[in-house]
């Protein structure tokens, strides 16, 4: 059973002070041209999170979740709609002018493709002198010698700062990246998805570079990454987001050892390989549907349209897996026809493991539950919901909303306690009602 407990101190880490503390941070995009008044784009969507100092934070998640645009509200390149992020008790979301450009000198940025993000027409010294131009730090020699000294502390040589970036390997390039980041002696250094663009061998170079970098300087890094196994390897904790919330928060040995939230289960159990971090017990967890549009988050748990441990409605509460499964694969079939009058993407067919052939919702629905014995109301919703979305998916999807409501798609999840080191999940599965273990 899950209880709110005291966090214990076990090696430091919760100890260490927070370097940035964000409460509530929400950035949304609306798009005041579009006809029909459609609702903002919710990329974050409420996040509350320390960064402690010395740590190196990962943030992982799948593509389009708002890692990016999270970390780069942190060093000032995108505007948060409302919250907080306190650095020594001021705001950053209130910072403009002298004020934020003394923030951004205490902040480093690496970006993931080095080849996109460095300027062809530029040197290497130029691109490493930039920010020191832009601060108008020191004068020309000493803007030089700084450039000379960070091109040996990545590993680089003096002849490359006449060099163009062109003429370098994809490592030596983000080396370049990573000394550009470097320059203003930052103390906080946002790593966005530093080696995923580089080949394996030197993946393992850039990494070894910035793990000492981080003990010779004492950077703090947010290390925002895909690669669970490498985010393990690099994080001492880890966040995990999902439509633009954090999911689940603690430490990586805890986290990965024995993963709370389903949705952190499905990312462990996606990865492929005899070398995956996932325990040993975790088996291959299929989501349903593709994630919701996050102008139309869903109104309870953000994962509730895809969650395998979703807690079955109150108005059935016997029904059996399979029939439950059934019911919610149906919704999700629906949930894309709404979206789309193509029909249903061969992607999806794929992942609910039906045919890739374009199919009536009828025969779709006919083969997701052949031989299920619904109860007879629950059946005859489904065959009100099959009739209705021949002409109108959308109102069919609604039926079936309606009639299966659970609490995972009314309520949203709180922040709950889940070991003594103070790791976070957001599950309704960790209410005391709900609490089951072998259902998450």
């Amino acid at each position: 059973m899950t209880q709110a407990i005291e966090p214990q101190e076990t090696d430091g880490q919760e100890s260490r002070a927070p370097l940035l503390e964000i409460r509530n941070l929400q950035i949304q995009y609306d798009d005041s041209s579009l006809i029909g008044g459609d609702p903002p784009v919710r990329a974050v969507d409420g996040v509350s999170l320390d960064i402690r100092r010395g740590e190196t934070l990962g943030l992982v998640g799948e593509s389009g979740c708002g890692k990016t645009t999270f970390s780069r509200a942190l060093v000032g390149l995108e505007s948060a709609t409302s919250g907080e992020i306190l650095v020594d008790g001021t705001d950053l979301t209130e910072l403009e002018g002298p004020a934020l450009r003394e923030w951004q000198r205490r902040v480093g940025m690496v970006f993931q493709d080095p080849q996109e993000s460095l300027n062809d027409r530029m040197t290497v010294g130029e691109i490493i002198s930039e920010p020191l131009d832009a601060h108008d730090w020191q004068d020309q020699e000493e803007r030089e010698d700084r450039v000379f000294e960070l091109l040996d502390r990545v590993g680089l040589q003096e002849e490359h700062f006449y060099r163009y970036p062109h003429q370098f390997s994809g490592g030596q390039r983000q080396r370049v990246g990573i000394a550009r980041a470097l320059a203003l002696e930052p103390e906080f250094l946002i790593l966005d998805e530093p080696v995923s663009a580089l080949d394996v061998s030197v993946q393992a170079r850039v990494i070894n570079l910035l793990e000492e970098l981080q003990a010779d300087l004492g950077l703090t890094l947010l290390f925002v990454a895909h690669d669970l196994s490498l985010v393990r390897h690099v994080a001492d904790r880890v966040a995990v987001m999902y439509l633009g919330n954090l999911l689940e928060v603690g430490r990586t040995d805890r986290l990965f050892d024995a993963p709370a939230n389903p949705y952190t289960r499905s990312l462990l159990s996606a990865i492929p390989g005899s070398a995956s971090p996932a325990p040993d017990e975790l088996g291959e967890i299929t989501l349903r549907g593709t994630p919701p549009n996050p102008r139309y988050p869903p109104s309870g748990c953000p994962f509730a349209t895809r969650c395998p441990a979703k807690i079955p409605p109150e108005k059935y509460p016997d029904l059996s897996a399979e029939e439950f499964d059934a019911i919610e694969t149906f919704r999700a079939i629906l949930r894309e026809r709404a979206r789309s009058s193509s029909g249903v993407s061969a992607s999806l067919k794929r992942r609910l493991g039906i045919g890739t052939s374009v199919r009536t919702v009828d025969e779709i629905a006919t083969e997701l539950f052949a031989g299920l014995d619904l109860p007879p109301e629950a059946n005859e919703v489904i065959e009100d919901a099959r009739t209705s979305a021949r002409s109108d998916p959308a109102a069919a999807l609604e039926l079936l909303r309606t009639e299966f409501a659970s609490v995972c798609d009314r309520d949203p999840p709180a922040e709950y306690v889940v070991d003594d080191t103070g790791r976070t999940s957001r599950c309704l599965r960790h209410r005391e009602e709900y609490d089951d273990p072998d259902e998450i």
